[in-house]
């Protein structure tokens, strides 16, 4: 899985690829976010690009 290829990830897919925590996923994007304009879609569990 390519991130950047993928608009729609899960928490667990980027904690999966990176070997990362979920912490560590949600610090790293509030840092992201702050450039990218991405947010987290607590309904449907998923970080969205606009």
């Amino acid at each position: 899985m390519k991130v950047c290829d993928n608009k729609y990830l899960t928490v667990e897919q980027v904690m999966s690829e990176f070997d990362i925590s979920r912490a560590t996923v949600f610090r790293e994007y509030a840092k992201i976010k702050v450039v990218t304009g991405a947010f987290y879609d607590k309904a449907d569990g998923i970080w969205k690009l606009k």
